[in-house]
């Protein structure tokens, strides 16, 4: 088991450096919205980017999933080209008869999103980034299945690249503030599209359109999109409910701090569901498969909570190097509790196991609109006396509902008795040695830091201590400091 982790563990590192190079891009821009974005007016941004989001994740029709869950069966039948050809093309049509009436309708969404009509051109460069994001989405899960992780990165890179150029251009030599953000992003995408319809969908497709194939795609992940719907909800409502509730410049606030923490979430956490997930279907028919289920959720808890850890106990001094703005620094409060709240939804790649493989999706319904009304009703309570920090742990309270709902009903369809105590003894310990970072804020830098590092340590020597590891897991990981050491050495 431990070998099939660290081919996770390969994998996982160049997928992880697509979204580094994807969010190294992101924080290298922010000097430039701190220079030449006031404030409200990336709230304004926050919103758009939301709603890019939001329709991203529902005009899909469940076609993402599907092709994710058969991918390797059609390649056993050797039918996956005419598979692909009715996947890319359905998805492609659905996609753009359900955006015309957006389209057309963009002056009074905005309207409803911003009490202004004087957004709806910026709404509709949205829908069409929703449009060009959609038809990646495919190609590069074509990718990942046929383990072609640095051709994953290639194309991730150029599509990057391109739309970081173009920000540059149009809002530091143009002027064009959130418009020529948007633009060079719809530039970017529009651009891969093209290049994967070209170079990774039409060599592999074959046959003829297959309604049939369609609706297996259709009909596996839209009720995932329906269960989904309530976790989008949670997800994305703080920055709409902030937005009616509060100020433009809280919203913007907020959505800095947000953007920060989702760094966590894009490197490492999202980067590890999307290589965990190709292996637990491959796993799906092999013996010993629960163990390996069980044991991926301990080792996923534990890497995330040292680079959370990590990440908390030094940002507020990176932030000060790129983020000289008042209001963006002061948005940086809310990284702590919403970074909790990522680590926490990484978990619903690994405790949702038993509806993926008994294929009920729609159980997906209960904890998701569960989990959003829950934070719809916090939001109504804590947002108008607390601002961006009642939206924040709103967030945190909804997520481990969600993570508590999901692990419940899942495993009345597949029992994997994960190793809930390993898991509280993590949070717990992460959750002391952050609070005991705090106490370093008022010390010189240098003395901070040797105690940062220090804290840092105890994290795996306490849990070694505690029993945490089994003795295999020692022995092994023995092994890998040995051949570490043996590579590197001299003699």
């Amino acid at each position: 088991m431990l070998d099939q982790v660290k081919r996770i563990t390969r994998q996982t590192a160049v997928y992880g450096l697509g979204n580094v190079l994807n969010k190294l891009l992101g924080f290298l821009l922010i000097p430039l919205y701190n220079n030449f974005i006031p404030i409200g007016r990336f709230g304004d941004l926050a919103v758009l980017e939301t709603t890019i989001l939001l329709f991203t994740s529902i005009l899909h029709f469940g076609i993402f999933s599907g092709h994710q869950r058969y991918f390797f069966i059609e390649k056993e039948k050797g039918t996956y080209g005419r598979f692909l050809l009715s996947n890319y093309a359905g998805n492609l049509l659905l996609t753009m008869i359900s955006l015309l009436p957006l389209l057309l309708l963009s002056g009074q969404i905005s309207g409803l999103l911003f009490r202004s009509i004087d957004n709806a051109g910026l709404l509709r460069i949205a829908f069409w980034i929703v449009f060009a994001e959609i038809l990646c989405v495919v190609p590069l899960q074509i990718l990942q299945y046929e383990e072609k992780p640095f051709q994953y990165l290639f194309y991730n890179f150029i599509k990057l690249a391109l739309s970081f150029t173009l920000t540059i251009i149009f809002v530091r030599y143009y002027s064009a503030g959130i418009d020529g953000i948007l633009k060079a992003r719809l530039a970017g995408a529009a651009a891969t599209a093209g290049t994967f319809m070209l170079l990774v969908v039409i060599p592999r497709i074959s046959g003829f359109f297959s309604f049939r194939d369609l609706w297996i795609s259709v009909r596996f992940g839209f009720p995932a999109i329906l269960g989904n719907l309530g976790f989008l909800i949670f997800q994305l409502n703080d920055r709409y409910m902030l937005n009616w509730l509060s100020t433009d410049a809280e919203t913007g606030k907020y959505a800095f701090g947000y953007k920060i923490a989702n760094f966590i979430n894009l490197i490492f956490i999202s980067t590890i569901g999307l290589s965990y997930m190709p292996s637990m279907f491959s796993r799906e028919k092999e013996e010993n498969n629960l163990r390996y289920y069980r044991k991926m959720l301990t080792y996923y808890c534990f890497v995330i909570a040292f680079i959370i850890l990590g990440f908390l106990f030094f940002y507020r001094e990176l932030m000060a190097l790129v983020a000289r703005n008042r209001d963006y620094q002061e948005g940086l409060a809310v990284v702590p509790v919403l970074a909790m709240s990522f680590m926490i939804m990484g978990m619903n790649y690994f405790v949702g196991v038993g509806l993926y493989l008994k294929e009920k999706m729609i159980f997906f319904l209960i904890p998701s609109f569960t989990a959003a009304g829950l934070n719809v009703l916090l939001n109504f309570i804590m947002i108008p006396g607390m601002g961006m920090m009642g939206a924040a742990w709103s967030n945190l309270a909804a997520q481990a509902c969600y993570t508590g709902l999901l692990a419940f009903i899942a495993s009345r369809f597949m029992k994997i008795s994960f190793e809930w105590m390993k898991i509280a003894m993590i949070y717990f310990l992460a959750v002391i040695l952050f609070l005991a970072e705090n106490l370093t804020l008022s010390l010189p830098f240098i003395a901070a830091l040797l105690i940062r590092v220090a804290l840092l340590g105890l994290f795996p020597l306490v849990l070694y201590k505690l029993n945490f590891f089994e003795k295999i897991e020692i022995q092994r990981i023995r092994e890998g400091v040995s051949s570490v050491f043996n590579r590197f050495s001299p003699w």
